[in-house]
């Protein structure tokens, strides 16, 4: 009976650990996205995508752990589930290091392994493809209305958070501008790279282009 209790159990846990997989999967690919453009950049995608307005998405954005994805999955939850999203911050804070999503999910019903939650599953995944074509189109054009493709403007009612004080919405805005230079620095250096780059293939083919006369000259082909 006890091994019995034993395997029951070790089944349920691999069962939880490949749900929080998905959840896992989903916020990273979130973030990995986002982290090429600064948290202006994303903040203006998330606005056109979600009807978020700016000063809600940098409180959520300091709430989960200054993480797009995990702010990505807490709009698509509470829209998912019709659940404020301060609750899901309130259930993810009490549950960090990324626990918090199958915490979240269970407490509103969405057990792991229940069609329910395969419903769930499947949703992410269309919502992680959808973000994936949004950033490479903003990539491309760098133009914030891409994010409007199969927009998903969050209910204003489950949006409403308490205000932060003015000291802790400063506090914020710093890192974010902190952040953001990070990402122009970087930017910055990709670019002299990449001008160093071309300057260098264009020499070497100016060089080609000069032998390749000097040749034809001396073949008495001009």
């Amino acid at each position: 009976m006890k091994k019995v209790i034993a395997s029951f159990s070790l089944i349920m846990m691999s069962i939880v650990m490949f749900a929080q997989a998905d959840y896992s999967h989903f916020t990273r690919d979130i973030r990995s996205y986002s982290d090429n453009y600064s948290d202006d950049q994303v903040m203006g995608l998330y606005e056109h995508h979600y009807d978020v307005p700016r000063n809600t998405l940098v409180q959520l954005f300091n709430g989960f752990g200054l993480d797009w994805g995990n702010v990505s999955l807490g709009l698509e939850l509470s829209n998912y589930l019709g659940v404020p999203v301060s609750d899901i911050l309130g259930i993810y804070r009490e549950n960090p290091e990324g626990n918090g999503w199958g915490v979240m999910a269970q407490r509103y019903g969405i057990k792991p392994g229940s069609p329910e939650f395969h419903r769930m599953k499947a949703m992410m995944g269309k919502r992680n493809r959808n973000w994936n074509d949004i950033f490479d189109d903003y990539g491309k054009t760098r133009n914030p209305s891409v994010a409007q493709r199969n927009r998903l403007p969050v209910n204003k009612g489950l949006i409403r958070l308490d205000p932060m004080s003015s000291k802790e919405m400063k506090q914020i805005n710093k890192e974010i501008e902190k952040r953001n230079k990070k990402i122009y620095k970087s930017e910055k250096k990709m670019m002299k790279e990449w001008e160093k780059e071309d300057r260098k293939i264009r020499k070497q083919t100016e060089k080609i282009r000069k032998e390749q006369g000097k040749q034809m000259k001396k073949n008495g082909k001009w």
